[in-house]
């Protein structure tokens, strides 16, 4: 979704033996050029004490949906609080087998498809929530999830459908209902609608929970960022960190905004966290300069070469946009046209914009403003390229 949401596997504890097998297999085809480069944080990946018990209890009734449910949560939470990607496999490893078993249960499926959808498997993501809410069609985690989904691959009427039925229904998913039901009235042409909507709900009130103030802020900012007020949505960025900092979306949006405002020291301050993951790395990559910029890109390198020699689904964004920092327009358009059959985010419609100006492909070019004007999807930066390059 439009601000948060969405790195490396290891080990899963919950089925060592085929996972040492396959980290094994992938070290015979991937050696790092650097030295320093981290191909897996052991310390961090180890199990904790809350975890403990949860293994414990898992250990003792691997059919159990309702303890595989919580240790699989469990892993989720970390791996995306700790930037630690080894817990996305080890949830894998738990819920592949309940979520394949005919009759699973609504809250395993779902956690499938959350993990389906960290792996770039959006289709599959999407098939396996239809099937919960046909089975549970008041699972509001689900909805959530594949509205979430929906906005990431442009199905933005069927976005708009989840979101409004959150919005109406009320409760603890009414926040995000109601943000997702404005971003996705934005991504099917109605830009305007879409702000205006957000501001009737004060994303700093006091009665919304710090998430969901951080949602509303980013999808604003987000909005504001596509209607040429770049200005307002650093600001709207730069108050949903404050309340979300380990939001990796969100912090690449906000350098994206400060270095779309020339403000690159600001962008690079913003980027410069421990373990950025693949999305903040090349947008440093990208705003340094002489052997960092190389020390960088060669890092982003590595990271997509152990993707790729795992066999993982590849980040095709990021690639592209490494690509354009290497100066390789081919590499760069190709890559951006794979991620566009998959995503349709605002990054996404950028990087294949910059993409097929840089290789000077009209086709493309011409393509994506077909598609802008289909859906009725504005970004005035993208609308600056294409202008540009087509008069």
């Amino acid at each position: 979704m439009g601000g948060p949401v969405r790195l490396l596997a290891l080990l899963a504890v919950a089925a060592a033996t085929h996972a040492q097998g396959a980290v094994a297999a992938a070290s015979d085809r991937f050696v790092p050029a650097d030295p320093g480069f981290i191909v897996a944080s052991v310390r961090q990946a180890q199990p904790d004490e809350k975890l403990l018990p949860l293994l414990e209890s898992w250990r003792a009734d691997r059919t159990s949906t309702s303890t595989s449910a919580a240790l699989a949560s469990a892993f989720i939470e970390r791996a995306r609080s700790l930037r630690e990607p080894a817990y996305f496999g080890r949830a894998e490893a738990v819920l592949a087998p309940l979520a394949s078993r005919p009759g699973a249960g609504a809250t395993p499926r779902r956690l499938y498809a959350e993990v389906l959808q960290y792996r770039h498997e959006f289709a599959a993501a999407e098939a396996l929530l239809d099937a919960v809410l046909r089975d549970a069609g008041h699972d509001e985690d689900a909805r959530l999830l594949r509205a979430s989904v929906r906005l990431v691959r442009g199905e933005f009427d069927g976005a708009r459908a989840d979101c409004a039925q959150l919005a109406a229904a009320g409760g603890r998913t009414a926040v995000p209902g109601f943000a997702c039901f404005a971003e996705a009235l934005a991504g099917g042409g109605d830009l305007d609608r879409g702000l205006a909507l957000l501001g009737t709900l004060p994303a700093d009130s006091r009665t919304l929970e710090a998430s969901g103030s951080a949602y509303l802020l980013a999808t604003r900012g987000e909005l504001r960022e596509r209607n040429q007020d770049t200005q307002g949505a650093v600001m709207d960025y730069r108050a949903a960190l404050n309340l979300a900092p380990g939001d990796d979306s969100i912090r690449a949006a906000l350098a994206d905004a400060l270095s779309m405002s020339a403000m690159n020291t600001e962008a690079t301050e913003v980027l410069s966290i421990d373990k950025p993951g693949i999305a903040l790395l090349v947008r440093s990559a990208a705003l340094a300069k002489g052997a960092s910029r190389l020390e960088l890109a060669a890092r982003a390198s590595a990271w997509l070469a152990l993707e790729a020699s795992r066999g993982d689904a590849l980040h095709f964004r990021e690639a592209a946009m490494l690509a354009l920092v290497n100066d390789d327009p081919a590499r760069a358009l190709a890559a951006a046209r794979t991620n566009f059959e998959k995503q349709r985010e605002l990054a996404d419609v950028r990087v294949l914009a910059r993409a097929a100006l840089a290789a000077r492909d009209m086709q493309a070019l011409s393509a994506l403003r077909q598609w802008m004007l289909e859906t009725g999807y504005r970004d005035s930066v993208t609308a600056g390229i294409l202008d540009t390059a087509l008069r």
